[in-house]
């Protein structure tokens, strides 16, 4: 019998408790956890409440649940656990509760113990059932696993099909991405273009897993580091609080004794300030460590799928590995060089403190927020980006921007409508490095599609170029498209939201230039998207347009289904907007460059109005492309260069 620490060292464990799943459930993410776990974070959360959902505490993805009109303790109990972390928990511990009984021979109190487990049917048997199971056509094929044994492999088994079940799944509709039976193929899928021997894109399927294996070992290392750094921060903290103190008992010292009750307030604060650094980093850690564990859980699921050889396991992890959130839900929450970097400091004036010790401040504890981006954030220029390569005498003229954010150096990317190519900006080996790409017409926009590529709308031609970040720039492959697209954003790894002004429509496209879906709400006045040259999406996967016009100027947001969720256009302003490049920070607000005003506004979520981020006052002329990076930094194109801006928040003093 398994041991509880080997369910840990096999990754069983929720990552909310960090102790053994205790009645997994598995949500639509595959996201694993505790059904107390999963019932106790939706209870923290409102707006799960309200969806009648099941809220991801990982990746936040929500899971409908089938029967809402149940209490909220109960939804978790219509979602069941993955067949992988079934087959796990049954393997490890397959005695940790009371021997089951076979559910066919009578109530539970006579039935004899059963001796096998149909995987199918999630049903115990007993010896003779077993028999009559394996005989009876429509479940001779079902996984039926041997509860005697204490561990077990899933052996390769073919699939059949639960509509003809004399008839195995041997085809592949790549077009509705499932398992089909011949007779299925022609009843189902004949419309269908892909539909191809499974055996055929078997080896492919297996590749990919693997692809993702070996990036969950870097994802992996790279926490790692990353709590080695936080537990380094920590300890840097705590060796820095003493020289703070010892500065503010010099200068106590140093004044007369009437300052003593002033001398307590100010290390009282201190002793605050660090007591909140250290709470911030220790939920950073637990954060991290959170993540490590299901990195760890991922990991140990694909090498019991691929040591089993299971089709079907293979399928379901490859849909798994291709879906939406596989490409993102490892990114970092948190990294000691991305988030608040943060010195607390005493600051101080003795000269003036000895002309008046009673009326002048005798110091004061102050925490300094960089980067950290909301409404009372202070924009700071950081450096401005010359992006001039070498060998170019004419003035370039930037049309977008996008930033790789990797380790502690970035890759910027920039597109030259003048020079007629693509420019990649980056830092190796400390020393300043570029890379050039050539194109036939001149690149407008530019869509992020993973860590390491981009497309790039050419409307000239007709096409979206695809480009591999190296980060020098290797062309990898043209998209042709039937209409002039100018506006181009990622909506999934899979899709594509792209703009045309003849006619104005948002039109959302596969990766072969297919149009699945045009949009264009309609009202009374109209069609409301013109000349979306802009376009960006929301971390609710909503669409976001600027609709750049001289004088009918606006921002929407629109859903995949054309639903509009605001439609902003500065109504009663002296001046109509011209909207330009969109991005959405951190905080779920959007920040929209208008270049006739020299400036960026603030909008929240919903549309409305916050503030002016930056003006022409920061420096800022033209702003056309912006770009909202995960180290909160902005990037704003300057027509000639690309300025980037940080953000300070500083907290108000109270010790006086």
């Amino acid at each position: 019998m398994a041991t509880q620490q080997q369910l840990k060292d096999n990754f069983l464990t929720c990552s909310i408790c960090m102790d053994v799943f205790d009645d997994p459930c598995t949500l639509v993410c595959y996201h694993t956890f505790c059904r107390k776990c999963v019932v106790s974070y939706i209870h923290t959360r409102p707006e799960a409440v309200s969806a009648k959902s099941l809220i991801c505490p990982f990746c936040s993805k929500m899971t409908k649940v089938t029967s809402p009109h149940k209490p909220l303790e109960d939804w978790a109990q219509e979602v069941k656990p993955s067949f992988l972390i079934q087959g796990l928990m049954d393997s490890f511990n397959p005695k940790t509760k009371d021997s089951p009984k076979c559910i066919l021979c009578g109530d539970a109190q006579t039935a004899p113990p059963a001796t096998a487990r149909c995987t199918d049917c999630e049903s115990s048997l007993c010896g003779g059932c077993e028999k009559a199971h394996r005989r009876i056509p429509a479940t001779r094929h079902h996984d039926v696993t041997d509860l005697s044994t204490e561990f077990h492999i899933k052996q390769r088994r073919k699939a059949f099909c639960t509509e003809h079940p004399d008839q195995s799944l041997q085809f592949y509709c790549k077009d509705c991405r499932k398992l089909q039976c011949q007779s299925c193929c022609i009843l189902y899928h004949r419309k269908c273009v892909a539909v191809v021997l499974y055996e055929s894109v078997l080896p492919e399927m297996i590749a990919t897993v693997k692809g993702v294996k070996k990036r969950l070992a870097y994802d992996l290392e790279a926490k790692d580091r990353l709590l080695s750094d936080l537990e380094t921060k920590c300890s840097e903290i705590m060796d820095h609080k003493p020289t703070v103190q010892s500065q503010i008992q010099t200068t106590i010292q140093a004044v007369i004794e009437t300052v003593k009750k002033k001398e307590r307030q100010l290390l009282a604060r201190l002793d605050e300030a660090t007591e909140k650094q250290m709470e911030r980093l220790k939920g950073e850690i637990k954060s991290e460590e959170m993540a490590k564990q299901m990195i760890c859980h991922h990991s140990a699921m694909i090498d019991r799928a691929l040591e089993s050889g299971n089709e079907m396991d293979t399928l379901d992890l490859y849909l798994w590995c291709e879906s939406e959130d596989r490409h993102t839900e490892y990114d970092s929450h948190s990294d000691i060089n991305q988030g608040l970097r943060e010195k607390v400091c005493f600051i101080h004036d003795c000269k003036e403190i000895s002309h008046n010790i009673h009326e002048v401040s005798l110091g004061e504890i102050d925490t300094i927020y960089e980067d950290v981006f909301d409404s009372e954030a202070t924009p700071v220029l950081h450096h401005t980006v010359d992006i001039q390569t070498d060998d170019e005498t004419s003035l370039p003229h930037v049309y977008d921007v996008v930033v790789f954010n990797e380790g502690d150096g970035d890759v910027i990317v920039i597109t030259d409508n003048n020079s007629r190519c693509i420019k990649s900006f980056y830092r190796s080996k400390s020393q300043s490095c570029q890379s050039r790409l050539s194109i036939q017409s001149s690149p407008r926009r530019i869509a992020k599609l993973n860590a390491h590529q981009i497309a790039v709308t050419t409307p000239e031609t007709r096409e979206i170029i695809v480009v591999e970040v190296k980060p020098d720039l290797v062309l990898e492959s043209y998209i042709s498209t039937k209409k002039k697209y100018f506006g181009l954003a990622a909506l999934t790894p899979t899709a594509l939201v792209a703009g045309s002004g003849s006619p104005p429509c948002v039109d959302i496209l596969d990766m072969t230039g297919n149009v699945l879906k045009s949009l264009n709400p309609v009202t009374s006045a109209g069609g409301l998207v013109s000349d979306p040259l802009f376009l960006s999406t929301s971390s609710l996967g909503d669409i976001l347009v600027s609709c750049s016009h001289a004088h009918s100027g606006h921002v929407l947001c629109m859903t995949q289904n054309g639903d509009v969720v605001f439609n902003y256009s500065s109504t009663g302003q002296p001046k109509p907007i011209n909207p330009c490049g969109i991005t959405e920070a951190n905080t779920s607000d959007i920040l929209v460059a208008v270049d006739t005003s020299n400036k960026v506004v603030q909008l929240t979520s919903s549309g409305t109005w916050v503030r002016d981020v930056l003006t022409s006052r920061d420096g800022i002329t033209f702003p056309y492309g912006l770009y909202f990076d995960k180290r909160r930094r902005l990037y704003v194109t300057n027509r000639h260069c690309v300025k980037v801006y940080k953000f300070i928040k500083r907290t108000k003093p109270r010790c006086k």
